[in-house]
């Protein structure tokens, strides 16, 4: 097949994040399968116009800003050049690019790794907010009538609440390296060592582990955390880990290598998942795959990657107090925390890359087949 992305960043992408490495572990399986895989994505500075990543052709041509609205003449373009495609695919992590009204002559489908809903308007300024808000809102009329694959069931349900035909829906969970992500015996556990790995944005709500680590030190244990990425929440909360006195255990390891990333998930006694919404909650398999107990928020997203009393601990919606019980818990139980680490590892045996590329190819071939 010779399929056509849509995506607003690429790996290379400074902002990368979740949605680029679901396109590029699938995609890079799929080009090394003989599929001819295009990337139609945005500039970013210093960034090459044209480059291959892992087999997978990328095109830069876009603005950040508007290129849900370039894409189409940009496409037209390349069409005129003579190239062709068995299908076009809008992975959508921000707004949508509704190919399939665009291009009808062309078999399209539609990725969804999550939807934003409300709480966008925490994340920018009130007009762009409102214009994402809306934007989604007409997505399940504008894709109504094409597949789509969601990443987990949360994202289904939430797809099938603004109008998407559930028959048309397949739900394919993101998967890891389950090989590089494992237990290993000779790394020691530290007992109060946490763990966030992630974006710092608002909506992943980190402070609300500081909260729940100043709480836990009146009551006399005192914990460090590790914040293992970047964003632009990074200023709000440094200062409000000075506000809570506990600055001097956070660390804020900023961006690291998937090797020290592996080994932080294995020194840490819990994984912790404070966001308010996510597509699927890809860390929290990577920790589960490194016998981490996890303690996640009982979100959308979150709540489909963490087997509740198997893998980890689900606390109540958005609430602290929950997660310090939950914390609390774990800390104070060795042996639950051993018994979660054995049943963490199985689940995560079952989300590798392989498995989800494989079904992606499956669901790209029904696509053409039914374009026809």
């Amino acid at each position: 097949m010779k399929i056509l992305i849509l995506n607003w960043r690429d790996m290379e992408h400074p902002e990368a994040g979740g949605a680029e490495v679901h396109f590029a572990e699938i995609f890079s399986r799929l080009a090394n399968n003989g599929h001819a895989v295009t990337l139609l994505t945005t500039r970013f500075k210093g960034c090459e116009d044209d480059t291959v990543y892992r087999g997978i052709e990328v095109l830069r041509r876009g603005n950040n800003f508007v290129f849900n609205w370039e894409a189409p003449s940009i496409i037209k373009k390349l069409l005129k050049t003579g190239r062709s495609y068995d299908c076009i695919i809008d992975d959508v992590n921000k707004l949508p690019f509704f190919s399939n009204r665009r291009f009808p002559s062309i078999p399209c489908g539609v990725f969804f790794h999550h939807l934003f809903g409300k709480t966008v308007f925490g994340l920018t300024n009130p007009p762009m907010a409102l214009y994402v808000y809306l934007m989604e809102k007409l997505c399940g009329r504008g894709y109504r009538k094409i597949e789509c694959c969601a990443v987990s069931p949360s994202t289904a349900e939430e797809l099938v609440k603004i109008g998407f035909d559930e028959s048309k829906l397949t739900v394919i969970e993101n998967g890891i390296d389950t090989g590089r992500y494992c237990i290993d015996k000779t790394v020691k556990r530290e007992d109060d060592l946490l763990i966030y790995v992630g974006r710092l944005k608002k909506y992943k709500r980190v402070d609300n582990i500081f909260e729940a680590m100043s709480i836990l030190e009146k009551k006399g244990r005192k914990l460090r955390l590790a914040v293992v990425g970047t964003g632009d929440d990074l200023p709000r909360l440094k200062k409000r880990a000075r506000e809570l006195g506990v600055d001097g255990r956070v660390d804020f390891a900023g961006f690291v290598n998937e090797d020290e990333k592996i080994k932080l998930l294995r020194k840490a006694a819990i994984f912790v998942n404070p966001s308010e919404k996510e597509g699927w909650g890809i860390t929290n398999i990577e920790a589960a795959a490194c016998g981490t107990p996890v303690v996640a928020n009982n979100a959308p997203g979150l709540r489909d990657s963490v087997v509740n009393n198997e893998t980890g601990l689900l606390y109540n919606e958005n609430d602290v107090q929950s997660l310090v019980y939950s914390l609390q818990k774990l800390l104070d139980d060795g042996g639950l925390r051993k018994n979660f680490a054995a049943c963490g590892r199985r689940w995560a045996e079952k989300f590798s890359w392989d498995a989800s590329a494989q079904k992606v190819e499956q669901w790209l071939q029904k696509i053409v087949k039914h374009g026809k």
